[in-house]
């Protein structure tokens, strides 16, 4: 219930009030597995949603965004060369998403969602949401 209800408060307070900066996490603490994700949906490249942690990737940004799909909320990276990460496990193992993907929050604990990136061969995720 964690996840989903800090998801539901970063979309409630909007973008403003409801942004989150998390640091840099320089390289990748627990390496993800390019695997698809089962479940999630696909976002649009100009898909816009509540920025709820970011992280600066050389001389850019990655976000790790959040909208309101059908009855759940879902998150989704944003940035350059950006994917999201997702982990089930609580960080301990991760699973990379594709760039254009979203991945449902949900009430489970072990839910964690990270926006990743690459520039100039630097990459970052954000902290976990």
């Amino acid at each position: 219930m964690e996840n989903i209800v800090r998801a539901a408060g970063v979309l409630a307070m909007g973008v403003a009030v409801g942004v989150q900066v998390g640091a840099a996490i320089l390289g990748t603490p627990a390496v993800a597995t390019d695997q698809g994700c089962a479940g999630s949906v696909a976002v649009a490249p100009q898909q816009r949603g509540t920025v709820g942690r970011t992280v600066e990737v050389g001389r850019s940004a990655v976000t790790l965004e959040f909208v309101k799909v059908g009855g759940g909320v879902y998150g989704f990276a944003r940035g350059g060369q950006a994917w999201l990460d997702r982990s089930d496990t609580g960080g301990a193992s991760w699973e990379r998403c594709g760039p254009l993907a979203a991945v449902r929050a949900t009430d489970d604990p072990q839910r964690l969602l990270r926006a990743c990136g690459r520039v100039d061969g630097v990459e970052a995720c954000t902290e976990p949401f």
